[in-house]
């Protein structure tokens, strides 16, 4: 079978002659048609999160082809998605998919029956490969326990902040919802998406802002970097929480009075549950969101290295979401 395997550090290999996978009794064997390049994918795809060999990928929707005998809500013919849930390593959950064993990036791929869902409602399948991303998003708004009427910041304007943008507009009704962002196209893509203001990373023009419209009472952190999240403990009011949605590997060094100072809730956020993907199933079919709006490319598997490539940093940034059509 086609499959792009990341080999070492920024390195994937195509290949066309893949072993295929073999479903075991509760599994199903599906047939990938897109699946979307995740932010996870491309840290990993710089610093080696994880174990390699690996083929990566976990926002894939596809055709079920086979199916074990202990899976028993899908039929062949269905179109799924293949979605990680439940993913807990510290208790031992090493069955991701795109993490721990191959993933969507591939002609064909293995699904453990709890990683199935069923594909929104008149919804474009390239469109589907976002409901991940929006279950994630929805995980943040429930932990962070956001009322309505909020002034909110989004720091961070690729795949996780525009999908926290469209969910926090769609469901929280906010007072300001503002977003800052470094690239200038994903600052355009947040204002078309409702933000109210978008912002480089001058501080002057934000703290003008705040002036006139008060201090935010959330800030969702979603870009993953040291430089983001100091500017979030920079940034936030007295009181007020922010929520960590971006994953930045190894440590980093802030300034801890601004925690006691400041008197700062911070939530962190990892993925998502079963419930957190039905809610975004819930959200897209009923139109609430809009990913179609979120996609920029689509790329056949085998040009995924120079689709990840485009992510590396020094590089003028001019798309959202890239999928990759398998």
């Amino acid at each position: 079978m086609k499959a792009a395997i990341l080999e070492d550090i920024q390195k994937i290999i195509y290949k066309e002659d893949y072993p295929k996978p073999i479903p075991g009794p509760n599994d199903a064997l599906v047939k990938v048609h897109y699946c979307g390049i995740c932010g996870s994918d491309v840290t990993n795809f710089k610093v080696k999160l994880y174990q390699t060999p690996l083929i990566m990928g976990h926002e894939f929707v596809g055709e079920i082809v086979e199916l074990g005998e202990n899976v028993t809500d899908f039929k062949r013919g269905y179109k799924v998605l293949g979605i990680n849930v439940k993913l807990d390593v510290l208790r031992g959950d090493f069955k991701a998919l795109g993490i721990f064993q191959n993933g969507g990036f591939a002609e064909y791929v293995k699904v453990p029956k709890e990683f199935l869902f069923p594909i929104p409602k008149a919804t474009p399948l390239q469109a589907c490969c976002l409901v991940e991303s929006y279950g994630t998003a929805i995980r943040a708004k429930k932990l962070s326990k956001i009322p309505v009427n909020q002034n909110i910041v989004i720091i961070g304007a690729g795949t996780l902040g525009s999908v926290t943008l469209s969910v926090l507009l769609s469901e929280t009704n906010p007072d300001y919802i503002i977003v800052i962002e470094p690239y200038e196209f994903l600052r355009g893509k947040a204002k078309e998406l409702g933000a109210i203001e978008v912002f480089s990373l001058n501080k002057r023009r934000i703290r003008k802002f705040f002036e006139q419209n008060g201090m935010p009472s959330y800030i969702f952190e979603c870009a993953g970097n040291e430089k983001s999240f100091k500017m979030a403990l920079d940034l936030i009011g007295r009181g007020k929480t922010i929520v960590v949605q971006g994953i930045h590997r190894g440590l980093m060094s802030f300034p801890w009075i601004l925690l006691n100072s400041k008197e700062i809730c911070i939530q962190g956020i990892l993925g998502h549950d079963r419930e957190d993907i039905l809610d975004a199933i819930e959200l897209v079919e009923k139109k609430k969101v809009d990913p179609c709006k979120l996609i920029s490319e689509v790329v056949p598997l085998k040009d995924i290295q120079n689709a990840f490539e485009k992510f590396l940093e020094g590089s003028d940034r001019k798309f959202l979401k890239i999928l990759v059509k398998i």
